[in-house]
């Protein structure tokens, strides 16, 4: 199979940015300064993936360019990282807690091995639970009770640089597959509320997928766009397939996931 003019083009801009040692970045986006070692200070980096059916393209990017995205937080945080792995539909599996400090190798290796273990299938195109999942990584919960989350989450974030990425192309639902304007949106802006009196930044990849409409969702988009701004992260929209999920995140993570004020 022929590959398109602008697949070409993605594979140019991986090749050139790993030559380069700098981080291809998401369509739209521009380098605005090389990637220094270690100038994001010490790194906790935390992903809430969604892994409905409709995600698969964004997860088998991020799989794939899994080692080159690992090769960057090590680049920028001078190899003082820890690594955290939520994924959710209607419910929240946590893949894997913040490694432990000082575990570098091991910490990448327990981190690709849990994302590789992940699955997109299911959703029936609703809500997800992914303002939940956010809660799971900012609050420190633990699986019990009527809480439908497998696997604890310690919250135990301490680094300079505590970045929490949330790819999803939907609303946030809790846990009944549903939205409802005045309550899931204030639940989503009181995570972020949360994650900011702690020093964390939400940046939120989002995925126009459904097809039920020509353009991007405008909800969806100001609810994503909504944890950036309150916590100081980054707002990136990529391509209806999933395509440039990867370098969305490549771009977070050279910005230390703070969005620059200029």
């Amino acid at each position: 199979m022929r590959r398109s003019s602008a697949a070409l083009l993605l594979a140019l801009a991986l090749t050139l940015a790993a030559a380069s040692g700098r981080p291809a970045l998401a369509q739209g986006s521009s380098d605005r300064t090389a990637v220094e070692a270690g100038r994001c200070g010490s790194v906790d980096l935390v992903f809430a993936i969604d892994k409905t059916y409709s995600i698969g393209r964004a997860i088998g990017e991020a799989k794939a360019e899994a080692r080159r995205l690992l090769d960057l937080v090590e680049k920028v945080s001078d190899g003082d990282f820890r690594l955290g792995l939520v994924s959710f539909r209607d419910y929240i599996d946590v893949d894997l807690d913040l490694t432990p400090p000082g575990e570098g190798d091991a910490a990448a290796t327990a981190f690709r091995r849990a994302l590789f273990a992940i699955r997109a299938e299911g959703g029936k195109g609703g809500p997800e639970a992914s303002d939940e999942a956010l809660a799971t990584a900012v609050d420190g919960i633990a699986a019990g009770g009527d809480r439908p989350q497998q696997g604890d989450f310690s919250g135990d974030w301490r680094a300079r640089s505590r970045i929490l990425v949330l790819i999803t192309d939907h609303l946030p639902g809790g846990f009944d597959d549903a939205f409802r304007a005045g309550e899931d949106d204030a639940n989503a802006r009181a995570v972020a509320s949360r994650a900011l009196a702690r020093g964390i930044r939400i940046s939120a990849i989002y995925i126009p997928t459904t097809g039920d409409r020509p353009t991007p969702d405008p909800l969806k988009a100001e609810i994503l766009r909504s944890y950036a701004l309150l916590t100081g992260g980054l707002f990136l929209q990529i391509e209806r397939s999933g395509q440039g999920a990867a370098e969305a995140v490549a771009e977070i993570i050279a910005a230390c996931g703070a969005k620059t004020v200029s």
